[in-house]
């Protein structure tokens, strides 16, 4: 028998004031000097009379997992929705306030983590409150207007645009969610302004258009971003985002929903062998003299990334001096099931071919729909294919070092995860 089901969806603003400090880029001068787009939480709570879950997208980098933790019990203890039944995800916008811990990448401002906490508990307590009948319709377009795979050109993309609307039971929208594939970082390190990059002019234009809550769900962008950045290349990428959305959501037709469901795991993903003691004593001599060479030569940029390499090579060294380099690194995978759709969430920067064997490895058990939600419940940082590896570049050398890891994920995490999430997402027979 089909599911009696409930939704309520709310959104509240999250801007930080002027003098925040931003995130997602090293080379970025901070703090924030004024607004281009508000920023806001956005929260979906289903309710099938046996379990209620939450669903809350953030206008946001990430959350370090002790962070998410956090926010989480506090919404468990808020609403009663337990922390297990909760995906707590962001955007990945680079042009908002910093929330995470990377290295030379701006400072978390305690203030503003401690207006930002009540504020997302608010918005899940204010979706349980405007509960209500609901129906679901699921479906899929597709997009690939300005986007490119940005570690090799003309390699895999994942052009789906994975939607999910939710109606009253007049058929009004309640929230719409909507699942896209592209790093947001239209808007450079130049870029100064509090923004919530392409996926804000996303759910901007869906809540304008059908009066729903529009939740933005990252997927696995790992190596997929756009291909040109500033203001053109925003309007670009997320106007066609919207515009395939808008054209496909009132075609979506409502169907009941059997009983929510939902399973989580916290794996230890294993990192590549850790750096010896010499290897640390190098790096930072030349970091050190590197940085000190570009301020010499006025490249502050590079000096940037220097300084804040050498940060992290003497953060490794006392922590290998102290034995507290761990080989792996805690992250939790969560699947949401509510009939025909699974989403998955990822906790981090995936890579694209990791999260369509995901799709296509759910889809052979009968699942018709599956989104990946990347930096679900935290952010442990890039998370590589395995081809990946030998090709080198920024995503395999350096950004685990800004994560504060002694060493990048190995291609087994990836693995790991591949396989966990189509074991707990596909159909049970």
């Amino acid at each position: 028998m089909p599911a009696t089901l409930r939704a309520g969806a709310a959104r509240l603003e999250i801007t930080p004031p002027v003098g925040v400090d931003l995130t997602g880029f090293v080379a970025r001068e901070n703090p924030n000097i004024g607004e281009r787009d508000p920023l806001y939480v956005r929260a979906l709570v289903l309710d099938d009379d046996d379990r209620q879950v939450a669903l809350i997208s953030c206008d946001l980098l990430g959350f370090d997992r002790e962070l998410a933790i956090e926010i989480r019990d506090r919404i468990a203890l808020a609403t009663g929705i337990s922390a297990p039944q909760v995906m707590l995800a962001c955007t990945h916008t680079h042009g908002g306030p910093a929330t995470i811990h990377l290295v030379g990448c701006g400072e978390i401002d305690p203030d503003y983590v401690e207006m930002l906490q009540p504020r997302i508990v608010e918005a899940v307590a204010q979706a349980q409150a405007n509960l209500q009948p609901a129906t679901l319709a699921v479906g899929s377009t597709s997009s690939s207007t300005g986007v490119h795979n940005r570690r090799t050109p003309g390699d895999v993309i994942d052009p789906e645009v994975g939607l999910l609307r939710v109606d009253d039971a007049e058929g009004a929208p309640i929230a719409v969610v909507v699942n896209y594939t592209c790093h947001p970082t239209t808007l450079h390190h130049v870029n100064r302004y509090v923004t919530a990059d392409y996926p804000g002019l996303v759910s901007s234009r869906v809540e304008k258009a059908t009066g729903a809550v529009a939740l933005f769900l990252m997927g696995a962008i790992g190596d997929v971003g756009p291909v040109a950045r500033g203001e053109e290349s925003l309007a670009t990428v997320g106007n066609a985002v919207a515009d395939a959305a808008l054209a496909a959501l009132p075609e979506l037709v409502a169907n009941d929903v059997p009983r929510l469901e939902t399973a989580g795991e916290t794996l230890a993903l294993p990192l590549l062998p850790l750096p010896s003691r010499n290897d640390w004593l190098t790096w930072r001599a030349e970091h050190e003299a590197a940085a000190f060479a570009a301020e010499h030569a006025k490249d502050t940029i590079n000096a940037k990334v220097h300084w804040a390499q050498l940060h992290w090579t003497e953060r490794m060294f006392e922590a290998m001096q102290d034995n507290l380099l761990a080989p792996t690194v805690n992250g939790e995978l969560k699947i949401i099931r509510m009939g025909d759709l699974v989403i998955v969430g990822v906790p981090g920067e995936f890579f694209v071919e990791l999260g369509l064997q995901i799709k296509e490895g759910i889809q052979r058990s009968g699942i018709r729909h599956v989104m990946i939600c990347g930096f679900a419940n935290g952010n442990v940082g890039y998370i590589p294919a395995r081809r990946a590896y030998p090709r080198g570049g920024y995503e395999v050398v350096d950004a685990y070092k800004y994560y504060g890891y002694p060493a990048a994920l190995a291609p087994e995490a990836g693995e790991q995860i591949v396989a966990e999430a189509i074991e707990m997402g596909k159909e049970e027979n």
